[in-house]
């Protein structure tokens, strides 16, 4: 049975990183406590005052070095996962795209993983 998980990724420095964290700041919490809270604004308000935003990154990606990213996906691979979503925050796609085509995948192929 497939194994798929969403990864988190910044492909910038630490205040892209934050910028991107503070729209995904609920994400530590959302299946508990905030999965059943109806209004999008308490959520907003509850994250804002309970996650602190270095929780919110911690488990991602970062940087401009290739062989982080790389790390973290075979890392992810190794553990069972079959797929691996590949997912920015950030506003520049378009700079994620071409580092992940550019830098991480072709690193991927030679490590003989599916990417």
């Amino acid at each position: 049975m497939p194994v798929f998980i969403e990864q988190y990724v910044v492909v910038g420095d630490k205040k892209d990183t934050e910028m991107a964290a503070e729209f995904w700041r609920f994400g530590p919490k959302a299946w508990k406590p905030y999965f059943n809270v109806r209004d999008p604004k308490e959520i907003e308000r509850r994250a804002n005052a309970e996650v602190p935003l270095e929780k919110v990154y911690e488990d991602w990606a970062m940087g401009t070095d290739p062989e982080v990213h790389v790390k973290k996906l075979t890392e992810l691979f190794q553990s069972g996962a079959t797929g691996v979503h590949i997912h920015s925050g950030q506003p520049d796609q378009k700079r994620v795209i071409d580092f992940y085509g550019k830098e991480v995948l072709p690193r991927l192929r030679k490590l003989g993983k599916k990417a």
